[in-house]
């Protein structure tokens, strides 16, 4: 199998990407899980491509659907992420804390 340049390049952005992901996401938050939640959903997001409907296909076809997927899970990734380090750095500062013992009814489950 032969790989283009543009194949390649896409290919070790892509491994570049998970390794930051998977370096980046918080102590003890699964990120191999994580990262393979994110495959699950990208690879249901590439399923919906659908070739009888003309909008798709004018706007570039499946090769470029993928890239869009591609860039909607990045993002995804990312907004996980954030909110991960946001409610770890919440749970060391006490904010899931209830004197009461009452479940925690704080700015997450408004």
């Amino acid at each position: 199998m032969k790989l283009t340049t543009a194949q390649l390049k896409q290919i070790i952005a892509e491994e570049i990407k998970k390794a930051h992901l998977t370096e980046d996401v918080g102590m003890g938050t699964g990120s191999a899980e994580l990262q393979t939640m994110l495959d699950v959903v990208c690879d249901g997001f590439k399923a919906q491509f659908d070739p009888k409907d003309p909008s798709m296909d004018a706007s570039g076809g499946k090769a470029v659907w993928e890239q869009q997927c591609e860039t909607a899970c990045e993002v995804l990734g990312e907004k996980i992420q954030e909110l991960i380090m946001q409610v770890e750095e919440d749970l060391h500062l006490g904010q899931f804390y209830s004197e009461t013992g009452m479940p925690f009814s704080g700015k997450y489950r408004e």
